[in-house]
């Protein structure tokens, strides 16, 4: 303390300032040795790994397991596996009212002989109503294939077709089927005969897998050749979609004037 009369050393400012001082360090101490202590947080396991980008922006993070991407589709010829014979061979097939001789060779009629009906020669002969003076010199034949390719369409006549069956006859009803594919143009051919005159054909033509427009043509004339005395109107009935349709021609010298096709028009020369 100080006596009487002699002035204080401490000024009110300096009590204020070592009061804060000493309330500062009491209050260190007592948070290092006696307050509470902080908790400890485990380390996640398996975190998932963070990448920084390449260029400056956002960082990205990327899962586990990203989910594959499904690949376009790509668009590819479908290639048919090669189809031919190795020689050209024919079959026959008849019954009581015709006689059918089918070639390999483009899978085309050469011979249909009506047996019941006789053509007007002298002597007269059963009649055949194919004309194969005429086919061999046009080069085209009964039931050959119509493309609007011409280059596909001499390919498909002019291909040995692997024939269903080994024999070289058959007896109607009977069932006669030709195929045929150089790897890209695939052509099918499938003859059915039964006990009357009326004989199914189906064709189907494709093109790296893909169906084409189709028809068969009756080529290389129908009919009699020797007829003397044609009627002046004549007609040719063709079934299509289970309908008939006639087509007349009048004052035609013969019948063979008609060339007809299926699955498009009726045309003559």
């Amino acid at each position: 303390m100080n006596t009487p009369g002699q002035k204080d050393k401490f000024t009110p400012e300096l009590r204020i300032l070592v009061a804060s001082l000493l309330s500062f360090g009491v209050i260190i101490l007592w948070a290092k040795f006696f307050g509470p202590k902080p908790s400890v947080q485990p380390m996640p396991t398996n975190r998932p790994a963070e990448t920084a980008p390449a260029v400056p922006g956002p960082a990205t993070r990327t899962t586990a397991n990203p989910l594959p991407v499904p690949a376009a589709p790509v668009a590819t010829a479908t290639a048919a596996a090669v189809k031919n014979d190795s020689e050209e061979r024919t079959i026959v097939v008849e019954n009581s009212l015709y006689r059918v001789e089918i070639s390999n060779r483009g899978a085309v009629v050469k011979s249909w002989q009506l047996k019941n009906y006789k053509d007007d020669a002298k002597p007269q002969r059963v009649l055949d109503v194919v004309h194969p003076e005429v086919s061999e010199q046009t080069g085209g034949w009964p039931f050959s294939v119509v493309l609007d390719d011409e280059q596909l369409q001499n390919a498909a006549n002019g291909g040995l077709y692997q024939l269903s069956s080994p024999a070289t006859a058959l007896e109607a009803p009977a069932e006669v089927t030709l195929n045929w594919s150089d790897g890209h143009l695939e052509v099918a051919k499938h003859f059915q005969f039964d006990h009357s005159y009326v004989v199914g054909v189906e064709t189907s033509v494709k093109f790296n897998g893909r169906p084409m427009t189709t028809g068969l043509a009756w080529l290389g004339g129908f009919g009699d050749l020797t007829v003397t005395n044609p009627a002046p109107v004549e007609t040719v009935a063709t079934y299509y979609s289970s309908r008939c349709r006639r087509w007349p021609r009048r004052h035609p010298r013969r019948l063979s004037c008609y060339v007809f096709t299926w699955d498009r028009k009726i045309t003559t020369t």
